[in-house]
């Protein structure tokens, strides 16, 4: 066999040639202690939609909407709104940002609300929707038994 000749660039880190005793664990761990900074106002920006009760409807002139957190706090969410909790996407491969998506009152209905989410990173993908029923005290007391 021929013998090899090593340069400099054979030894500094690259994409291409990476230390394979190097430990990545600080990365995650910068990764997750960094804050993302909402830069909008959100309702209930610490519960997720899942965790909130829609209680009321208002129809009239501008409609709006009542939900409840866990706690039993109303909240006032006209069209337009953004509530709950931020999920955190990651955008832009290695090197991009830490963006928060929250879900927005697209619509309120006379028995439902309907919140569409939307990915600011891919504004390729159609917006999610999630609808939220206006129930009867009865009906919730039906659906807790039954979950």
């Amino acid at each position: 066999m021929p013998l090899r000749e090593f340069g400099e660039k054979d030894f500094n880190e690259s994409d291409a040639n990476r230390d394979p005793f190097r430990s990545y664990a600080t990365v995650f761990v910068e990764q997750a202690k960094s804050k993302v900074i909402l830069q909008r106002k959100v309702l209930v920006d610490t519960y997720a939609l899942d965790e909130l009760k829609l209680v009321g409807i208002v129809t009239r002139a501008e409609p709006r909407a009542l939900l409840a957190d866990p706690n039993g706090k109303g909240w006032v969410a006209r069209v337009g709104d953004f509530v709950g909790k931020a999920e955190v996407v990651h955008s832009g491969g290695p090197t991009g940002n830490d963006v928060a998506i929250n879900w927005r009152v697209d619509r309120i209905r006379e028995g439902d609300v309907v919140f569409v989410r939307e990915d600011p990173s891919h504004p390729e993908i159609p917006p999610t929707t999630h609808v939220v029923a206006l129930r009867t005290p009865e009906e919730e007391a039906g659906r807790s038994k039954t979950h």
